[in-house]
């Protein structure tokens, strides 16, 4: 390979397929099946890359035996230039807009509570405005959905806040939720009048797959009481399926009073714990940008209508 150059002057802007070839070598993390999918040949998508690793001045790929690899630099490269063709994406669709299209996708990732009191309502209301956006929801927790906000595979993300603050993402706080232990009504403990942590420490308990965060908290409240962590036998990605565990044993789970009424429906009741789990707030959170995408701006307008809807109920 050529030597580097040490400084890159912007007054020569980098031809866009060269960024749209380079993501997928990234992404199939293989030149061979990169060009086949770009329908370019090999030594042509090679030459291009080395064109725009010359043109930087960094190596972006580390080639070996089983394919390519992204070095730090290239990672980096992978993350902006991911959100340039997602901002070429949105401009498409604003311009579809315009012309009375109303064509494009929004992809909007939800938490369980999210996408079972609000969500459906936000997609019908999305699709009354605009017949011809296409809306994509992915269910998942705060571990899955922050990541994928970032690299650029979610718009927007409808959950939870208690999250650290990023200079790439502006959260917009529409409610506040707490958490609280449930139980099926045959329990043992579902007829006390205040339950001890220690006596919750008999039970082993189901909660969602990679939610970290709630099992942390989940930690902090018997660390609190001088206790260790809880036994946590059953991970699943689907609340439906937590709540119906639950009701087929002695089993505790974790969840916000706000899906009491889905709990109640499928044979659990929340339990008197001592203090509270936690309180958190929650709404919507997306990428900041010099102008928020309209697509983006209708999920958080009817997120802010239906839930003051809800609510006021």
């Amino acid at each position: 390979m050529k030597e580097y150059r040490q400084g890159v002057s912007l007054a020569y802007p980098i031809d866009h397929r060269l960024i749209r070839q380079f993501l997928a070598a990234v992404e199939h993390g293989n030149i061979t099946a990169a060009s086949n999918a770009l329908h370019i040949s090999q030594p042509a998508l090679t030459k291009n890359i080395r064109k725009l690793e010359e043109f930087l001045g960094v190596r972006l790929l580390e080639r070996h035996s089983r394919g390519v690899v992204a070095t730090s630099y290239g990672q980096v490269l992978a993350r902006r230039g991911k959100l340039v063709e997602l901002e070429f994406e949105y401009a498409m669709a604003e311009i579809e807009a315009m012309k009375g299209g109303n064509k494009g996708t929004i992809r909007i990732g939800t938490s369980p509570v999210f996408a079972t009191l609000y969500m459906p309502k936000v997609a019908i209301s999305l699709v009354e405005q605009s017949p011809g956006l296409k809306i994509e929801l992915e269910n998942g927790v705060l571990d899955t959905l922050v990541p994928g906000l970032l690299q650029g595979d979610l718009d927007i993300v409808c959950s939870a806040l208690d999250f650290p603050d990023h200079p790439e993402l502006v959260k917009d706080h529409l409610i506040d939720f707490e958490h609280a232990v449930f139980a099926r009504t045959e329990h043992p403990l579902a007829d006390r009048d205040v339950i001890d942590p220690k006596e919750m420490m008999e039970y082993s308990w189901v909660m969602l797959a990679k939610d970290y965060v709630a099992v942390s908290r989940l930690g902090s409240y018997f660390s609190a009481n001088g206790l260790g962590p809880p036994h946590i036998a059953v991970e699943t990605n689907s609340f439906e399926t937590a709540f119906a565990s639950v009701r087929e044993a002695d089993f505790l789970t974790s969840s916000t009073l706000s899906l009491q009424p889905h709990a109640e429906n499928m044979g659990l009741v929340p339990l008197p714990i001592q203090g509270t789990l936690w309180h958190f707030p929650a709404g919507a959170t997306y990428r900041r940008s010099t102008t928020t995408p309209s697509s983006v701006n209708a999920v958080v307008a009817c997120l802010k209508d239906i839930v003051k809807t809800t609510e006021n109920i």
